[in-house]
């Protein structure tokens, strides 16, 4: 596993835990897809961005293919068999805010409802990233694609990516973070990470760990540093399939 703490020391990933493999090369999968994981309010999407405002790169927003997963016509009817009209407002739309409070927390029965709701969605959304994939692959022009997936392990999507990085910051940081984003306590941050793995588990499943407990550009140059590894490490396009 690579660590990049700021003092990069070369190109080549130093040997640690193994994480996924990187995919197989083909003439599709010319342009790298990053994966990027870590704790709720580690600054995932805010790195990302960054990047793509000095980068070409295309960010894949899992959360908000999700969101448009929910207004389909196919999920909410599952939804609703599954729920009730307790998750749906005025206009028959998915409140996702009523959603979440069933499906959030500790307890058997927030587990069970939020198992449910990943069987219904999950396939959808997974569906949908790897068709976007295929798309911005055969369109070209980019230098790469960041997919930004809060459980990108827990559901098998790490498999679209050709490396996993993990964005590290410590739990107090992602703590104030999401309290001045989103209003939540430490309640409610714990509430929704048990619905993701540990952030040690994430780590050792990654290929490389940015931190992002300091100034942003330090996390974006080092986020930088690997698009630039996993653009030299892309195959070149006379690759057969």
């Amino acid at each position: 596993m690579m660590v990049l703490n700021g003092n990069i020391s070369g190109d080549d990933l130093e040997a640690g835990q193994a994480g996924p493999e990187p995919a197989a090369a083909s003439v599709k999968r010319q342009i790298p897809v990053i994966g990027l994981v870590g704790g709720i309010g580690s600054g995932k999407s805010t790195v990302a961005k960054s990047l793509a405002s000095r980068r070409s790169v295309t960010i894949l927003n899992a959360d908000e293919i999700g969101h448009r997963v929910l207004t389909e016509p196919e999920i909410k009817q599952q939804l609703h068999e599954r729920f009730g009209d307790a998750i749906f407002d005025e206009q028959g739309n998915v409140n996702r805010s009523a959603l979440g409070r069933r499906v959030f927390g500790a307890s058997a029965e927030r587990r069970t409802a939020r198992s449910d709701l990943e069987r219904i969605v999950h396939p959808r959304i997974g569906a949908e990233l790897q068709q976007e994939i295929e798309r911005l692959r055969d369109a070209g022009g980019i230098e790469a694609i960041l997919l930004d997936a809060a459980v990108l392990l827990e559901t098998g999507w790490n498999q679209l990516a050709d490396r996993i990085v993990f964005v590290d910051c410590p739990l107090e940081q992602r703590l104030s973070r999401v309290e001045a984003s989103r209003g939540w306590d430490m309640t409610e941050l714990r509430n929704r990470e048990v619905s993701q793995y540990p952030c040690e588990r994430k780590r050792a499943a990654a290929h490389a760990i940015i931190d992002n407990s300091r100034d942003l550009t330090v996390a974006v140059r080092q986020l930088e540093t690997i698009l630039d590894q996993s653009t030299r490490m892309r195959p070149s396009s006379s690759v057969a399939e």
